[in-house]
């Protein structure tokens, strides 16, 4: 929730955009350049983007209210450097913090107590807007020794204490400390990057199993969806492991019933295609792909019976053909209906399913994309192999996920090894095989079990080779 600033939708050569004003109602032209240059970014991307530099920038200026500046109304380095380093403590700690700017913030402006990993992914707009205001900063000042023009960071005066002595109100003095931080902020920004004081770096990247939804209860939250539509859609994310906006972009033309299989396939590559052409542009800009690398899926059971069995309950009793569009999820309430399910609130559907797992009484999941983190444990530790073994090779979950590096495979599963360190983090995981339920202990097991064999064939091989 943004206190000193105001954070407004625009429309920017068709696209969605946002316009940052200050205190005084004023527009803050360095956070317009920043959000011009996301255009060519997901819709996604750039609604992020803006509202952590917004979040930033509403940050300065609470600090602005109380923090000490010279005689020209300017804040000195150091305490620039302070301000600066405490953000990442007050977006994760608050009041919990080990820095004075940090808890005092928030006793002002609450900290919304995010989690490290979470805190690392907004430093990365802040970041990239620091870098592109020193370029743009050393840009203008080359223009100035060259005597073409005068270098200008802002119209609102970024640099205080330049102009006429005025008596100003205690807003516009609040607003110009906070510009004059920015200001700082923006001319340090390279230095302030090399010292690391807003860390991109994630503590642990590894998988998390705390974020992959419980295996053995996603039948039991389906069951409590209200639609066949939603039962489909979680159903396909469960079965494929796709993200969802993946799944919300599925057209009838990538849903084979006959074989039984799914393919996912970014609409850049089929531009002219009559889904994409009957959207409005503002429409068609809120098509997102992340960039899966191959559109091949793998459906795992009993998730994939599940959705082709919602799916043809989805066309029989809600789906409304119109020929506008063939986008296989769309609304279902009046006055939306037919209408692609992809352009719906991405709170709205998060409800959904938040609200499913609540009656399934099942606590701590991070929506859809948990439905991610399950499958790509599943594959990399649980799949069974003809051979007797489990887990799929890392290059191939790899490429079902659709992953372009295996370190981004990485983060959502381990490897079998793991398995020996796992104690009850896995109790309620189960899986399917020949129609029999297994438990996830059974399983691992099994799991330890084929590892045993492996590690006493290396054994005998040693013996034999010690032996010649």
């Amino acid at each position: 929730m943004l206190k000193n600033v105001s954070l407004i939708k625009i429309k920017l050569n068709g696209k969605q955009s946002w316009r940052l004003l200050g205190p005084d109602g004023r527009r803050v032209r360095a956070f317009e350049v920043f959000a011009k240059t996301l255009e060519r970014r997901s819709i996604n991307t750039r609604a992020n983007y803006c509202r952590w530099l917004a979040q930033f920038i509403d940050y300065l200026f609470e600090v602005a209210v109380w923090t000490p500046i010279d005689s020209g109304g300017n804040v000195n380095s150091d305490t620039l450097v302070d301000v600066i380093e405490a953000y990442d403590d007050y977006l994760v700690l608050g009041s919990n913090s080990g820095k004075e700017i940090a808890r005092r913030v928030n006793e002002t402006l609450p900290s919304p107590r995010m989690s490290q990993s979470s805190s690392s992914i907004q430093h990365t707009a802040i970041r990239s807007f620091l870098k592109l205001s020193e370029r743009i900063r050393v840009q203008m000042l080359e223009v100035t020794e060259l005597g073409i023009g005068v270098a200008h960071i802002d119209d609102q005066k970024l640099l205080v204490g330049v102009g006429n002595r005025h008596d100003i109100l205690s807003f516009q003095r609040r607003a110009m400390i906070a510009n004059s931080m920015l200001a700082g902020v923006i001319s340090g920004g390279p230095k302030l990057i090399e010292e690391s004081i807003l860390p991109t770096s994630m503590p642990d990247v590894t998988y998390e199993h705390e974020r992959a939804f419980p295996f053995d209860k996603l039948v039991g939250a389906l069951g409590f969806l209200k639609t066949y539509r939603d039962k489909a859609l979680y159903a396909l994310c469960g079965a494929c492991g796709c993200r969802i906006s993946e799944a919300l972009q599925l057209l009838w033309e990538d849903v084979h019933t006959k074989l039984q299989t799914v393919q996912l396939v970014d609409f850049k590559s089929r531009p002219n295609c009559q889904a994409y052409l009957a959207l409005l542009p503002e429409q068609r800009d809120r098509l997102v792909w992340k960039g899966r690398s191959t559109s091949t899926t793998l459906l795992i059971e009993p998730f994939a019976t599940m959705f082709f069995e919602a799916l043809a309950l989805y066309l029989r009793h809600e789906y409304i053909p119109h020929g506008r569009h063939n986008f296989v999820f769309q609304y279902t309430r009046d006055g939306e209906q037919g209408m692609p399910y992809f352009l719906a609130a991405a709170s709205s559907r998060n409800g959904v399913l938040r609200r499913a797992t609540k009656l399934a009484k099942i606590e701590d999941i991070e929506g859809p994309h948990s439905l991610r983190h399950m499958y790509g444990s599943y594959l990399l530790n649980y799949f069974p192999r003809p051979d007797g073994t489990y887990g799929l090779p890392l290059g191939l979950v790899q490429k079902l996920m659709g992953h372009r590096q295996a370190k981004d495979t990485a983060k959502y599963a381990r490897y079998d090894r793991d398995l020996l360190k796992a104690e009850l983090q896995y109790a309620n995981m189960m899986v399917f095989k020949n129609g029999k339920v297994r438990s996830i202990a059974q399983l691992k097991h099994a799991a330890l079990l084929s590892r045993l064999a492996e590690v006493e064939a290396d054994i005998e091989q040693e013996k034999g080779r010690g032996n010649d």
